[in-house]
């Protein structure tokens, strides 16, 4: 007797997107399709364009309205979200799937807004009492109006050099360090490029540290990978060539600190996670100057690239890239079961 034929999970990996990112999500994305278990998972790809038009697998172009309707009729059972930068982690895709009901492999519409936003979830993570840069925030209209008054304001309490970002976006776009007063005008209407708000904070030389934190398993709760320590081998700072370019950063995994400063590290990479109301994996990003960390931000979909961070960490932490998507997706059709039996509990008045 012939044996039954299991059904694989339908995955739709989402890549590509509307944001400046959109070629650093194909190769996330790519990356991705490529390592999924294909004995338990269906696998599809789906590029998303820069003008917002969607693809799936080798058909024709669909709307957004479109695509709808097909990751219902294809039976899409998750979706891996490979995107980065507005448009994919900013939580509005995340909200696009809670309405269709479909699960997905990262933090929730709410957390994934707030984590996006520097400015506000800087303003969260400061009620746990964590060391963070001093910062002022400017728009467009008081920088057109007066740029040199924004400029000596900047002097006066900041100094220079000062950090200066376009606060939603990722991969270190439309940010710079700005040395001088002249140096500040230039990243400034770099930075307004990108947003009509641009968040400019203290510069604050030293280590800089990433930590990946990994929350697949519902009841032991999120756990802290091993810290990466960055060292820019041909940028000043971590930029977005840094970042993307094979070679042009040292990244050390285990990083080379003190046992008692890898541990604050991870224990405040986890109580981030969990403030903001992440799920399933992020990674923040730290400098260390003195005893204390500085937190800077967090990611909740890092990159999944050949040269990412965090699936060093994972590999680090003895997890393969192949078992680590496969983690994620296991931990977002499990978050859903959950909440289906939690809310059938309620239903029936059978909740806890």
């Amino acid at each position: 007797m012939a044996a039954k034929k299991v059904k694989r999970t339908h995955v739709a990996v989402f890549m590509g997107g509307m944001s400046v990112e959109h070629e650093v999500s194909l190769n996330s994305g790519r990356m991705v399709v490529e390592n999924l278990d294909a004995d338990k998972y269906q696998v599809t790809p789906v590029v998303i364009s820069k003008q917002g038009a969607w693809l799936f697998g080798d058909e024709d172009l669909v709307d957004v309205y479109g695509a709808m309707s097909q990751l219902k009729t294809r039976g899409v059972d998750c979706v891996f979200l490979a995107l980065h930068g507005p448009f994919g982690e900013d939580g509005r895709i995340q909200g696009m799937l809670d309405l269709l009901g479909i699960p997905y492999t990262c933090s929730g519409c709410a957390a994934s807004a707030l984590a996006m936003d520097k400015v506000r979830s800087k303003a969260v993570v400061r009620e746990l009492d964590v060391r963070l840069a001093k910062h002022i925030v400017v728009r467009r209209g008081v920088w057109q109006t007066d740029p040199e008054w924004v400029t000596n304001q900047v002097a006066n309490e900041l100094g220079f050099s000062c950090v200066v970002k376009s606060p939603c976006q990722g991969s270190s776009l439309g940010m710079g360090i700005s040395a001088t007063g002249t140096d500040f005008l230039e990243d400034m209407e770099q930075a307004f490029a990108f947003d009509d708000v641009v968040m400019v904070e203290e510069f604050i030389p030293g280590i800089e540290l990433t930590c990946g934190v990994l929350d697949v398993d519902l009841k032991m709760g999120p756990r802290a990978l091993p810290v990466t320590q960055i060292i820019p081998v041909s940028s000043s700072y971590f930029d977005y060539e840094a970042k993307y370019t094979p070679g042009a950063t040292e990244e050390i995994t285990p990083a080379e600190i003190s046992a008692e400063l890898t541990a604050k590290v991870q224990e405040i990479a986890v109580r981030v996670h969990q403030v903001i109301g992440c799920s399933i994996w992020s990674r923040s990003d730290f400098i260390v100057a003195g005893p204390d960390p500085v937190w800077i931000e967090i990611n909740t979909i890092p990159g999944m690239t050949q040269t990412s961070l965090y699936p060093q960490a994972a590999a680090a932490d003895g997890i393969s890239y192949g078992a680590l998507v496969g983690m994620f997706v296991e931990a977002a059709l499990a978050g859903k079961n959950a909440t289906t039996k939690a809310s059938a509990g309620k239903s029936t008045g059978k909740g806890v």
